[in-house]
């Protein structure tokens, strides 16, 4: 992990150096890139029920946290230039069924929510926003009756509903009511097992070691992080920029509620990770290019963060 956070540190300063006016013009060819790694990944060897990592020999590569990014990144060009052509669409969805055949419930749902919220910040007509969510609704069902749906996730999703309770759930709400106020020290003994917990439920585990306050604070950074996203977006002048900036601090929160509310046991297993603190080299390059192509943004718009 701290060769990770070394790399990181890299491809944060490489991206801090990258024009905001370059990242549109590579926004196709990201998109695309992302397209073959995805297609790539489904003839690699299965792990764990699902098919999402590049074996790279000193590491595993998983696409899906790379096409997280990009995703925001080709959405703000499409709808800057304001080119919303078939084939754009057609890749969007494509990625999409992509990581969803892996199969990534989470990533999949996390990538609809972004392409949704897109629709309601930008200009689009209400009408066409309605016209995807139907069509995306007969198209879950069509997969469903195709049996391109896994038994595995239509079980993590009907399980949430019936009236057993998940163990690692369970488990997880356990070691974070063990936290307190205060929380314990990190060398005490007195805990719970809770199956990857530094990854999925990485929270629990936080919470354990630093209780309430601990928690409170991660909290307030991360608010106060999106405040100053806010004041930058109202600063810049670039359209492009704005979007871009938007969808970030969109995925991130996404990224956020979707582990904290998985931990708590409000919504199904998702496996997303909690950005900087889950384990995971993918995750960690993926959120330092996102936090330096935003260093650029205040760069350019001579703000401090």
């Amino acid at each position: 992990q701290i060769i990770f956070s070394i790399l990181g540190i890299v491809v944060f300063f490489i991206f801090t150096y990258i024009p905001i006016q370059n990242i549109i013009n590579l926004s196709g060819i990201l998109m695309i890139s992302s397209t073959f790694l995805l297609i790539g990944v489904l003839f690699t060897e299965e792990s764990l029920g699902a098919k999402r990592r590049y074996d790279l020999w000193l590491f595993d590569f998983q696409p899906s946290e790379f096409t997280k990014v990009v995703f925001v990144i080709y959405l703000a060009a499409i709808f800057t230039k304001n080119s919303k052509s078939l084939f754009s669409f057609f890749l969007i969805g494509l990625n999409i069924v992509l990581i969803f055949l892996q199969p990534d419930l989470g990533t999949t749902v996390i990538l609809l929510l972004l392409f949704f919220l897109y629709f309601y910040i930008s200009d689009a007509k209400l009408l066409n926003l309605i016209l995807v969510l139907i069509i995306s609704f007969f198209l879950f069902l069509g997969l469903l009756e195709l049996n391109v749906v896994s038994q595995f996730q239509v079980d993590r999703i009907t399980d949430f509903y019936s009236s057993s309770q998940d163990f690692s759930q369970s488990q997880a709400r356990l070691q974070i009511s063990l936290g307190g106020l205060t929380g314990q020290s990190i060398t005490d003994n007195v805990s719970v097992f809770v199956p990857v917990q530094t990854t999925d439920f990485i929270f629990s585990a936080f919470s354990k070691n630093f209780g309430f306050l601990g928690c409170l604070v991660l909290f307030i950074l991360w608010f106060f992080f999106a405040i100053r996203i806010w004041i930058l977006i109202k600063r810049s002048n670039l359209i492009f920029e704005k979007y871009l900036l938007a969808g970030f601090i969109i995925l991130i929160f996404i990224q956020i509620f979707i582990n904290v509310f998985t931990v708590l046991g409000l919504i199904p297993l998702t496996g997303d990770p909690f950005p900087l603190l889950s384990l995971g080299g993918s995750s960690i390059i993926a959120i330092s290019s996102v936090f330096g192509i935003i260093n650029r943004s205040f760069i350019e718009n001579n703000l401090t963060i």
